[in-house]
């Protein structure tokens, strides 16, 4: 009796394929361009991370500038109110400001050496 031995011959490293007929690595270039289709979403364009952070950047500058302008205001709406009903406020302005004196009064300017 003779036996004959029949052997597979066995496919070279990277040419195998599955049942399906698709190769394996396909999977991984499906993978790697939905990969770089959600970095390029979130990382580029109107609507990116990176704009997002920005502009919350710009937003909390925006608010702080507000409250420094509120603040701003509101000290000179007092300053009106004092210089529409406060006499003794108007009079210090305006020996401050524009160097005024009363009639019996001498000024004297001092410089700094």
């Amino acid at each position: 009796m003779n036996k004959t031995t029949t052997y597979k011959k066995k496919s070279p490293p990277g040419r195998y394929r599955k049942a399906t007929g698709k190769r394996p690595g396909i999977l991984r270039w499906v993978l790697a361009g939905l990969f770089l289709a959600i970095f390029l979403i979130f990382f580029t364009g109107n609507k990116s991370l990176i704009k997002l952070y920005s502009l919350h950047q710009q937003k909390e500058k925006l608010k702080q500038q507000k409250q420094e302008l509120l603040k701003t205001n509101k000290e000179l709406r007092e300053e009106i109110d004092k210089l529409k009903n406060d006499k003794k406020y108007i009079e210090k302005m305006a020996r401050e400001k524009y160097n005024m004196k009363k009639k019996n009064e001498d000024v004297y300017m001092v410089e700094p050496r």
